[in-house]
């Protein structure tokens, strides 16, 4: 059977580097850093986080969807969502002759701090158990129905329930959508796809749940140099706010409608090791994996791969393994390949951070430059591959590999290529 040739034609986003693909890119290229202190602004002065990526209400971009809306609960996330949609959407000439016919959105879920106090009292715990679930299953449909609802006002016709997916696959949600929506263009059954995630939950609950998980760094240090993802100073992730909308279709799709292909969608591979909660598997066996049929599926082999968008976390655990894992994949050429982690800028987005990425991966190709690893300071024998940490790096390279890797061994990796 032919399989269609699958595009990225279009982004927008909101991040700590910017609410602007130009602010992005800039940023980005620069090595500069989205991470700032917490204290006296989102958390009273004596609170154990220090700092994150957080994105204010005040510095989003203006969008008319839903004025009237009042539930501060999730109302910062259906912003973050509409904004980076609003972008996309003017970036990538979509029109009503040409429609999404698909909706792939990861979207986080979450409970308020003050449920959380509560189960810690123990008090009400079966209210919190029934509450938790309405919130979260309201949250997570929400962002997808902000998507839905920005198309149903410009004219767009409706999209079906079944072609509305909210993923929540933890960090690997972004290549999951990006990866579901490949798969459903290049086998015909859609022609034009909205992918992306958002994730707007830098408040103390979550905050203090990966810091009771031991993921989170405390670090005495500058905010800007909190997140030192390979280094052997290592001590853990920021917390980062961030959403990503890509439109993605056919590339006969693309053609007919004039539209600017920003970059290829060539390969996908996901696994899950369900091993445990949070730590990954020793022998990187399903990373290995997910990382190998995303390029085997681009129809590639690990010689080609010319530079890795590493997952990157900066906790000692997740860069040890995914070094580990990468040498497994990519042998004595491993060494060779430029990899950098952009969590070292923006920090951890959780849902929305390989969206993001997905998003770099795109810029990075067009330019043919490979943004850096800040913060890296060496030191650990098992992190010793090129990780860019001398600055942005000017690249004639051709494909990229983008790792994610998520809480309960959930690990979607993305091939991305340069159009030709």
């Amino acid at each position: 059977m032919q399989k269609n040739d699958v595009v990225i034609t279009a982004c927008g986003l909101v991040s700590p580097l910017g609410n602007s693909l130009a602010q992005f890119e800039q940023g980005m290229f620069s090595g500069r850093s989205g991470v700032r202190s917490i204290r006296g602004e989102l958390v009273e002065n004596d609170f154990p986080v220090p700092y994150a990526a957080f994105i204010r209400r005040t510095e989003l971009p203006v969008t008319d969807y839903d004025k009237d809306q009042n539930t501060e609960g999730y109302l910062k996330s259906w912003l973050m969502t509409a904004a980076a949609t609003e972008s996309a959407l003017q970036g990538g000439m979509v029109s009503r002759d040409h429609p999404i016919d698909a909706i792939v959105y990861g979207t986080a879920d979450g409970v308020s701090f003050e449920q959380v106090v509560d189960v810690l009292n123990q008090k009400k715990s079966q209210e919190f158990n029934e509450s938790q679930y309405d919130w979260n299953r309201t949250r997570c449909e929400s962002s997808v129905e902000v998507v839905s609802g920005i198309l149903k006002k410009q004219g767009f016709p409706e999209i079906s329930g079944s072609n509305r997916i909210c993923i929540n696959s933890a960090c690997a949600s972004g290549n999951n959508t990006i990866g579901i929506a490949f798969e459903g263009i290049q086998s015909g059954r859609w022609q034009r796809c909205l992918v992306g995630g958002v994730d707007a939950r830098c408040e103390p609950s979550n905050f203090l749940n990966f810091l009771h998980l031991g993921a989170l760094t405390t670090a005495e240090c500058d905010p800007e140099k909190a997140s030192r993802p390979f280094s052997k100073d290592r001590s853990g992730f920021v917390r980062g706010e961030g959403a990503a909308v890509l439109i993605m279709e056919s590339r006969e799709s693309a053609v007919r409608r004039g539209a600017k292909i920003l970059c290829r969608v060539l390969g996908y591979g996901f696994t899950s090791d369900a091993y445990r909660l949070t730590d990954g598997r020793e022998d990187a066996a399903s990373v290995i994996q997910a990382m190998e049929t995303a390029i085997r599926t681009a129809g590639l082999v690990p010689r080609d791969i010319q530079y890795i968008n590493a997952h990157g976390t900066s906790t000692p655990l997740n860069d040890r393994l995914e070094t580990f894992a990468i040498k497994k994949v990519f042998g004595e050429n491993a060494p060779q390949i430029p990899i950098s982690s952009l969590k070292s800028q923006i920090g951890h987005s959780t849902i929305a951070s390989s969206a993001l990425e997905g998003i770099a991966c795109a810029i990075m190709l067009q330019r043919q430059k490979v943004a850096p690893t800040i913060n890296y300071t060496g030191g650990d024998p098992e992190c010793d591959l090129d990780y860019v940490p001398e600055g942005s790096r000017e690249l004639s390279f051709k494909y990229v590999l983008s790792n994610s890797f998520g809480f309960g061994g959930q690990n979607a990796c993305v091939v991305f290529g340069k159009e030709d």
